[in-house]
């Protein structure tokens, strides 16, 4: 898995294109948004409230004038329980909409929610997007966290990882480290 892409190919019909990365990514993901609204509609799922529609119009503004139609063809819908992604995803047509899923195990990182419960919801909703996938372009983004539920954040990934086609995993670049001098 190459670390250092900035950018990434619009996802492809027939598979799922997984982005493994910290929020500093959503940059990124919404430069996709816009080459994809361009061309059609698209369904956007936010799972961590992290859709940034002041990025996006950027983005859109480098092709179009026509910001306002571009934006309209982008679908969105806010998931704050893994429950609502389940039934978000039940609901999307089976038709040639991209989807876009956006921090995808946000909502799934609920403690309150037995942690099997949410495995099963999250084995439901992948299903979903493999079936949405057999039609339309799907991409899905997995934020990396470096908090006391990483751990946790890694179980619920290798699910995602292995339905996905396509990989991306990027890192937060690292800080130096510099002593400050006393004097």
């Amino acid at each position: 898995m190459d670390r250092h892409i900035t950018t990434f190919p619009a996802p492809q019909t027939g598979k799922i294109s997984l982005v493994v990365a910290p929020r500093a990514v959503v940059g990124s993901l919404m430069t996709i948004l816009a080459t994809l609204a361009l061309r059609g509609q698209v369904t956007v799922i936010d799972s961590g409230n992290c859709f940034d529609a002041y990025t996006l119009a950027r983005a859109l503004r480098v092709h179009t004038h026509q910001i306002d139609a571009a934006l309209k063809r982008v679908l969105l819908s806010r998931a704050f329980t893994c429950y609502q992604v389940l039934a978000m995803l039940a609901e999307l047509p089976m038709d040639d909409t991209p989807v876009i899923v956006l921090d995808l195990l946000s909502t799934f990182l609920d403690e309150s929610v037995n942690l099997n419960k949410r495995l099963r919801l999250l084995d439901s909703s992948l299903n979903l997007l493999r079936r949405i996938s057999q039609d339309a372009p799907v991409a899905i983004w997995a934020r990396t966290r470096t908090s006391a539920v990483a751990s946790e954040d890694q179980r619920l990934l290798l699910p995602l990882l292995e339905i996905a086609n396509d990989i991306w995993e990027l890192q937060a670049p690292e800080t130096p480290i510099h002593q400050l001098p006393l004097f």
